[in-house]
């Protein structure tokens, strides 16, 4: 790779100018010697070490991202939207997987933070562990006095959030259930003690409440947001209340996941029992039948992330802020039997 030297030479400045431009120091440099030193850099394809440069400014141009899963097409879609405006704005982006694994978390947390990264965005709720809490407060405490740090899902401390209207979604969704006539709705229920999966089940017991009806525990059981874990609730719920209509899962692939397992009992949907689903991933509309779900602007959602992290990177301080849902009614959702 080119040397300070050498770019200095070939823009005809001094070893001092060349190092000013490309470390992005603040000393005042004319923007046509600027350009100069650029062009030779490039020439000679120098490429500045990301690193060194972040001892220099304190900002070394990239962000993290933590997700629970990056093959869940959920986090999928924020990571691209995330992606692509760190690329426009020249931002590298880092993606990981903690797999809902605290632990894991943590030492991905850890090794951002020996990278001297400018943010780390939180794509996954956080977890309900005291032990998990304390360490992670120890570990951004520090790196929050001049950096940023983003969740994107609700979260009890004062940091900024940027989360989906998780219950007012689950509860429009439970209202649309509601007036096609059914009365025995199943609900697939995350992760618990997972923010998002208890906000969703709080949007499903208030519309109940709302119309009048008593929450049963009976139709409530959990999917872990996997399509495996879909069916397997679908089957329990089932088999433990035979006069359910609907099921409606606080996540798209355990909508999947239910959807299979009615197929494979040979039970008609929507006929005899209607399915929705909350997130809108791209192949909900592609199912057969098509999944009525809740849309969640997830490319937005990671959009938006970055737009935040670089406003508490000015010194900003956002105020927490939730992100409109919709339904999208498709063919998996009918009136319930007579």
């Amino acid at each position: 790779m080119a040397s300070l030297t050498e770019i200095a030479n070939v823009a005809g400045v001094s070893v001092a100018t060349v190092s000013r431009v490309l470390s992005g120091s603040d000393h005042p440099v004319s923007d046509a010697t600027r350009e100069r030193v650029n062009r030779a850099a490039e020439v000679l394809g120098f490429h500045p070490n990301m690193l060194a440069r972040a001892l220099v400014t304190n900002r070394s141009n990239t962000m993290a991202v933590i997700v629970h899963d990056i093959s869940d097409p959920y986090f999928a879609e924020i990571v691209r939207g995330l992606e692509d405006s760190a690329h426009e704005h020249r931002y590298q982006l880092f993606i990981s997987s903690s797999d809902r694994e605290p632990d894991r978390e943590l030492a991905y947390v850890r090794a951002f933070l020996s990278h001297r990264v400018d943010a780390i965005i939180f794509a996954g709720g956080g977890f309900h562990d005291a032990t998990y809490g304390a360490a992670l407060d120890a570990l951004l405490a520090p790196f929050e006095a001049s950096n940023a740090v983003v969740r994107l899902s609700p979260s009890d401390d004062e940091r900024p959030f940027l989360a989906p209207d998780n219950e007012g979604g689950a509860a429009q969704m439970t209202r649309h259930l509601l007036e096609l006539g059914h009365r025995v709705i199943g609900f697939i229920d995350g992760p618990p003690d997972f923010p998002p999966s208890a906000e969703r089940a709080d949007g499903y017991e208030a519309a109940l409440r709302e119309a009048g009806l008593a929450l049963d525990p009976e139709l409530i059981e959990s999917g872990h947001f996997t399509e495996e874990g879909g069916a397997a609730a679908a089957a329990t719920l089932l088999a433990r209340r035979p006069d359910i209509t609907a099921l409606f899962a606080a996540n798209d692939l355990m909508a999947f996941g239910a959807l299979r397992e009615l197929q494979r009992r040979e039970i008609d949907v929507p006929g005899r029992v209607s399915v929705a689903g909350f997130d809108d991933v791209r192949m909900a509309s592609h199912l057969h039948p098509s999944l009525t779900t809740v849309r969640v602007p997830m490319y937005e959602l990671g959009q938006q992330a970055f737009f935040l992290a670089t406003k508490i990177l000015t010194g900003d301080r956002p105020e927490a802020r939730r992100i409109d849902v919709s339904l999208q009614l498709r063919e998996s959702t009918g009136p319930a039997p007579a």
